[in-house]
């Protein structure tokens, strides 16, 4: 039988507590620094990317624009406003949620990305390119909107307050984000028009987008304020 142990003495106690206390604070530490990458890395990143699908954009619209009609001029707006429109979905999602990037966080602006840079390029050459490049757009979105909602869900500590409203909003950018990749998929698939009535019915997609987006930001606002 063990002969029973000796309680610590005091220094040796507070030395163990010490070192306890001290773990946890460097736990804390690198728990901060997760969540912060959320913020700060991937605004980073994300920020450089939609600047280079903005400059691919603009060299488009330089080295073809010589060649430009009417309507890939027109294209080439759209494909700006939608490079605008991604990017004020992302710094929506950075002020909202707060959670530990995954590799489907780190996947996603670069695919979105990709498909700017498509649309940008397929603005100067065929519209039902352009066309899929934007129900791309759309799926992956829809991805990116689901993966937010399941990493806000398995952060509830650092999103739950937000999740009560913001939760419904996830719901509406899913749905929105696949209907407008089947629209945008059928027309390139299966519409017979010209490529100028192909041209114009794009902005009613981009007008689509750009409504509903800033109808979010004021429902955002209002309950940030404590309206709803």
């Amino acid at each position: 039988m063990e002969p029973p142990r000796e309680p610590l003495s005091p220094p040796k106690a507070a030395s163990a507590a010490g070192a306890a206390e001290e773990f946890d604070n460097s736990r804390a530490r690198v728990l901060a620094a997760l969540l912060d990458a959320h913020h700060t890395t991937f605004y980073t990143v994300i920020s450089v990317i939609q600047a280079t699908c903005f400059g691919f954009l603009v060299l488009v619209c330089f080295e073809e624009g010589a060649h430009f009609g009417t309507s890939q001029w027109l294209l080439a707006a759209n494909t700006l406003v939608l490079i605008i429109l991604v990017w004020n979905g992302f710094v929506r999602g950075f002020i909202v949620l707060s959670y530990v990037p995954k590799l489907v966080d780190g996947a996603m602006p670069f695919a979105l990305g990709a498909a700017q840079c498509f649309a940008a390029y397929f603005a100067a050459h065929d519209v039902r390119g352009w066309y899929w490049s934007i129900a791309a757009l759309g799926f992956l979105g829809f991805i990116g909107y689901v993966n937010a909602e399941v990493n806000a869900r398995i952060n509830p500590e650092e999103n739950a307050h937000v999740m009560v409203f913001y939760s419904q909003v996830l719901r509406m950018l899913q749905v929105s984000g696949l209907f407008m990749a089947a629209v945008c998929g059928g027309i390139a698939y299966l519409a017979t028009w010209s490529n100028e009535t192909l041209t114009l019915l794009s902005f009613a997609v981009t007008a689509g987008y750009a409504v509903g987006d800033e109808l979010l930001w004021l429902r955002l606002e209002r309950f940030a304020r404590g309206i709803d």
